[in-house]
């Protein structure tokens, strides 16, 4: 009882949302990551994809090779990001035979849940030599706060 004294009020069911969060956390990642086949999403690859935190921001950063910016496509909620990509290549050269043809279509397709709640509105995004990263700023988390009676 005296280190729930030194912290402030005891909340016996704070490491069972803990751990309810990252299993969700869990849960997520696993359907998001499964073949894109299995998701509709057939053709489209899947892109290499890093996400950190910061103290103010979460952080997504992912290599869609091979498209322009204005084929990117991002979407967002408070607890996940979707990023659609895809570039169709038309140039062909003249008096050429082709013997194969695999770099046609280009499609990139992942959804990432996020580990924090995030304001989409004030998200802002860059797209580099097929680089893109998004900043999506935290939302503050409501916190308790103590009330002296009069």
């Amino acid at each position: 009882m005296v280190y729930a004294m030194s912290r402030g009020w005891f909340d016996p069911f704070e490491e069972v949302r803990r751990i309810w969060k990252e299993m969700d956390r869990m849960f997520s990642e696993l359907l998001s990551s499964k073949p894109a086949e299995l998701r509709g999403e057939a053709g489209y690859r899947q892109p290499l994809a890093d996400v950190y935190e910061t103290d103010r921001d979460i952080v997504v950063v992912v290599e869609v090779p091979g498209v322009d910016k204005k084929d990117v496509k991002i979407n967002a909620t408070e607890n996940a990001v979707e990023i659609r990509a895809e570039s169709a290549r038309e140039e062909e050269e003249r008096g050429a035979t082709w013997h194969r043809r695999e770099r046609r279509y280009i499609g990139f397709y992942r959804r990432i849940s996020l580990p924090a709640k995030v304001d989409p509105r004030r998200a802002k995004a860059r797209f580099r030599n097929g680089v893109l990263e998004i900043r999506l700023p935290k939302v503050e988390e409501a916190r308790g706060y103590s009330i002296e009676i009069e």
